[in-house]
């Protein structure tokens, strides 16, 4: 595990474009903030972090969480208290706690980050089902945890749209992938999600070089070959990977029917960013409520 710092330029200022704060009007989301914002220390962080990666809906899941929470210094009922609160966040809401709780756990001991990440692999898997999300969500929380490990700001040596045939490759291994995501699941009619939808969101994206690079065909590429493309696409000049962003959200607007992405791809592309220490795309950004640390 890389213990790298975070190359991002300290100029470089995240901030995503908040929606209104609705849960004023909300007394059961004000309630949960208040208990969220109280969690202290590392173990209920690191509880807080494996309840946001439970499939909603998932009882063996949630078995396994309760498994790894209901202990001390937790007693059952302050894990099913915390569970409660995590279930009844807001899909606008619940990124951005998962980065900010990941965050805290980043600075410290080596042993028990990997810890937490052997544990969320092992909650992932309890129900026998593991979703592209949950991979992607898996690889997101090891960046996290391990600080930034991408190449450090650069001007772009290429264009876009020239870029060595070796980073075209990866970003289509990594599209391929992706494709599974977005632009959104519910209008995939396909089950196996290689539908038209997908396959249109990929050959957008790849548009730019179908003319001087060889362009692969679409395929569902396994989380082991989006892995090994994420690393190349994490070596390339910090101007470009914005570029990369933008063009993924573009092209996922450009196909859905509405003002704003399926919560399903907006994650998927939130945490894209995370994993390329990208700015979010403003509309994107638009999307979430993030956790505001003056009230931490």
């Amino acid at each position: 595990m890389s213990l790298s710092p975070p190359t991002l330029p300290g100029s470089v200022n995240l901030v995503h474009v908040r929606l209104a704060e609705r849960a004023r009007g909300d007394p059961r989301q004000r309630e949960v903030l208040v208990r969220l914002r109280a969690l202290d220390g590392p173990p209920t962080w690191r509880a807080a972090v494996l309840a946001l990666m439970v499939t909603p809906g998932s009882g063996l899941e949630r078995e396994a969480w309760l498994a790894l929470a209901a202990a001390p210094p937790a007693s059952p009922q302050q894990a099913a208290q915390l569970f409660d609160d995590i279930s009844h966040l807001w899909s606008s809401r619940r990124l951005p706690w998962f980065e900010h709780f990941a965050r805290l756990l980043a600075p410290g001991p080596v042993a028990q980050r990997h810890e937490l990440i052997g544990a969320a692999r092992g909650l992932l898997t309890a129900d026998g089902v593991v979703s592209s999300m949950d991979q992607l969500r898996w690889i997101a929380l090891r960046h996290l945890l391990a600080g930034s490990a991408v190449a450090p700001p650069a001007a772009a040596a290429t264009e876009f749209e020239t870029m060595d045939r070796q980073q075209v490759h990866a970003i289509c291994v990594y599209c391929g992938f992706l494709s599974t995501l977005v632009p959104t699941p519910e209008i995939t009619f396909d089950p196996t999600g290689y539908g038209s939808v997908s396959q249109n969101w990929y050959d957008t994206v790849t548009a730019p070089w179908i003319d001087h690079a060889d362009v692969p065909a679409r395929q569902g590429y396994d989380i082991d070959a989006a892995l090994r493309a994420l690393r190349e696409l994490q070596a390339m000049p910090w101007l470009l990977r914005p570029m990369l962003v933008r063009s993924w959200f573009d092209a996922a607007r450009a196909l859905t029917d509405g003002p704003l992405l399926h919560p399903g791809a907006a994650d998927a592309l939130r945490l894209c960013c995370v994993l390329l220490d990208s700015p979010v795309p403003p509309e994107l950004g638009q999307q979430y409520i993030e956790v505001d640390p003056a009230r931490i």
